[in-house]
């Protein structure tokens, strides 16, 4: 029996189809490689707040995870808003833009229109987004797919998350509902000590204060100060110093001097005594209509004893430049309020100090007096680029810079 005769182009074309078959698969294991290695750069980086070398590794892990996904895989709309996340952290707004483009619709796709698997692309897209009414839209949006969550904590994050990047771009007048939101649900389910439920009540305080609510606003400070209690031993914290200068302003305002005292005294305590201390609470000087009238300037320095418990006690004129402030300088500083100095731990007097009053009248059509109190410490509006929230003793809020987890394979 004779073999069947072998074509030798047949063989041909079966090596080289193997060989090319083995190229390729080679190929895809080094850009699945590339892609391991890129993403593990992302988790390193991101989870060591290195914005720089995580933006790198994010860029790479969304191209080589495009090729290994697919560009309309939701593992590739993932990894786009974790690079477009550190994109906005970076000011880059038109990068993340474009690097977001249509990748909400996969999402959308694969999940639909009211899955919460959305919340974490709408807040980037929000952030990145180039006019005002179609960020709020994105938060809007995400703010209300978040009540999906099973876990309510992860709602009361994406709102926290929201407040805080409203606040960076100046958009304090917006964050209520956010607020508002979070803080029932932190309120509900968080310790006392949490600087969430902190940093919430500190926000609900304020509007309650804008709007002569001291009562309300007393409630919501002692929650935050629970929050922001400096630990025994340690100087005073910022923040805690912030809440407890509100709580003398409200109880003051309210003619509750006494309930203030606790105040004045735990941040005299804490503090280095100068002999020049500022007033932690300023009262609101009334002026003579005359002054008023005749649009007159002047000065007066008055010296005054303060007592145990930061009252002023004894004042009197030791200087003035236009008498007519005398009385109007001395009825104001009356009700001022200061940290009482401390020696061996005890809080004592301490006589022939000074303060200065400066009375300047703002033009006749203005109806307004230049005399303003000073700006507080702490919860300055932080710069958008700034990843902390009030300052340099507020934690970084992971849940705005960690972008989305691990992609799944």
């Amino acid at each position: 029996m004779t073999a069947p005769r072998t074509d030798k182009r047949l063989v041909l074309l079966t090596l080289a189809l193997a060989l090319c078959l083995a190229g390729t698969a080679g190929v895809w294991a080094d850009v699945e490689a590339d892609f391991d290695r890129a993403y593990a750069a992302y988790e390193q980086h991101t989870q060591a707040n290195d914005t720089e070398p995580a933006l790198a590794a994010a860029k790479d892990a969304l191209r080589f995870g495009s090729k290994v996904f697919g560009k309309d895989s939701v593992n590739t709309a993932n990894l786009a808003t974790n690079y477009a996340t550190l994109l906005n952290d970076t000011r880059e707004f038109k990068k993340a833009r474009s690097t977001l483009k249509g990748k909400l619709n996969n999402l959308e796709r694969r999940y639909g229109e009211d899955a919460t698997e959305l919340v974490n692309m709408l807040i980037q897209l929000g952030r990145a987004a180039k006019r005002a009414n179609s960020s709020i839209e994105y938060f809007e949006r995400a703010a209300r797919l978040s009540e999906g969550y099973d876990n309510n904590l992860l709602e009361a994050q994406k709102n926290f998350d929201i407040a805080a990047i409203l606040l960076r771009r100046g958009g304090s007048a917006l964050i209520e509902p956010y607020i508002d939101r979070a803080y029932d649900i932190y309120a509900d389910r968080l310790q006392g000590d949490d600087f969430r439920l902190g940093f919430m009540a500190y926000h609900k305080a304020q509007w309650a204060i804008a709007q002569s609510r001291h009562g309300d606003a007393i409630g919501y400070l002692q929650t935050s100060l629970t929050a922001f209690k400096t630990p025994a031993g340690d100087p005073l914290g910022d923040l805690e110093r912030t809440v407890r200068l509100l709580l003398i302003e409200s109880f003051e305002t309210l003619g509750q001097s006494a309930a203030a005292t606790e105040h004045c005294l735990a941040v005299g305590a804490k503090q280095r005594w100068t002999l020049s201390p500022e007033p932690l609470y300023k009262q609101e000087p009334v002026f003579p209509m005359a002054a008023i009238k005749d649009q007159m300037n002047g000065e007066v320095t008055l010296s005054f004893t303060i007592d145990e418990q930061g009252f002023v006690v004894n004042p009197t004129v030791a200087e003035s430049d236009q008498t007519i402030f005398n009385d109007t300088a001395l009825a104001m500083v009356q009700g001022f309020r200061y940290a009482p100095r401390f020696v061996d731990g005890n809080p004592v007097a301490t006589a022939e100090m000074e303060y200065t009053a400066s009375f300047a009248f703002a033009p006749a059509n203005s109806g307004k007096v230049n005399f303003q109190r000073p700006p507080l410490p702490g919860f300055a509006q932080p710069d958008f680029n700034d990843r902390s929230l009030c300052g340099q003793d507020v934690p970084v809020n992971a849940g705005q810079c960690d972008g989305i987890g691990s992609v799944p394979k």
